[in-house]
């Protein structure tokens, strides 16, 4: 009689606590498999940052190129195949090639690549014009009637001279309130930032609106970049940041203005 009560009062007992971990349960595991998935598109972002790097090492530090392979080294993290498609190495390589103009044009705030050394007061402190011989027309036009002829200062690029650095001076100068030598100078330090879509439903909007709540996540720069992206495309976009250092194998220039040494795009 005992045990017949005792049975009728936990009847529907597994349900209510199926009903409960169900509540908390499929949420958290939501949540796991979105910070998977972030996690995932930032070790992809921490290689693509060295590619760019590598990348603005062979070309001045320029930012246009270095995001060019910011993107293309992202594309491991993007690419993937609709259902009963077959993978295949040429459509791999087109897809990349689309998003690289994509983040040229309607997507250009979701990729972004800065400088952080050298900057633009040790590039004024540093660099030097560079010198450019200029093919005559005619041998009459050139002194001793040779073939070449120096191009004049002004329209010569500065500059930071990037060889022989074993045998230079490794004296420092200041410049911004570091004291940098020539060979500092050459170490090319960047930063990328990637806005990244969350797209598990429901936490994917839990977690941004919590992080806005609280002012963001990362650089309130690099957040509202990435919340003018959401804006404009739909979604939620979370700022993930890459860095990486290396040694110039070009002479660091001026972007966009190669024959002077200020309001240069890539160096701040």
């Amino acid at each position: 009689m005992i045990m017949e009560k005792v049975g009728r009062k936990q009847k529907g007992q597994a349900l209510t606590e199926m009903l409960i971990t169900f509540a908390w349960g499929i949420p958290l595991l939501l949540v796991i498999v979105q910070l998977g998935m972030l996690y995932r598109t930032k070790a992809t972002l921490n290689d693509a940052t060295f590619r760019a790097a590598r990348e603005g090492s062979l070309h001045h530090a320029y930012t246009e190129e270095m995001k060019d392979a910011l993107v293309r080294g992202m594309m491991p993290s993007q690419y993937a195949v609709k259902p009963g498609d077959k993978p295949s190495l040429l459509n791999y390589e087109l897809s990349k090639e689309k998003m690289v103009i994509a983040y040229k044009t309607t997507h250009t705030m979701g990729a972004k690549v800065e400088v952080v050394s050298p900057t633009e007061a040790m590039f004024q402190k540093i660099a030097k014009r560079r010198w450019v011989l200029r093919k005559c027309p005619s041998k009459n036009g050139c002194p001793h009637r040779g073939s070449y002829r120096e191009v004049s200062a002004n329209n010569r690029p500065y500059q930071i001279p990037n060889d022989n650095l074993k045998q230079r001076p490794t004296h420092t100068v200041k410049a911004g309130g570091v004291h940098i030598n020539i060979q500092d100078a050459n170490l090319l330090r960047i930063r990328s930032t990637w806005c990244e879509e969350m797209k598990v439903p429901v936490v994917n909007g839990l977690i941004w609106n919590t992080l806005d709540t609280f002012g963001g996540l990362g650089s309130p720069k690099g957040w509202n970049r990435c919340k003018a992206m959401g804006a404009l495309h739909g979604g939620y976009y979370l700022p993930l940041s890459g860095h990486a250092m290396i040694r110039m194998q070009t002479p660091v220039q001026c972007e966009g203005n190669v024959t002077g040494n200020k309001k240069c795009k890539n160096l701040k």
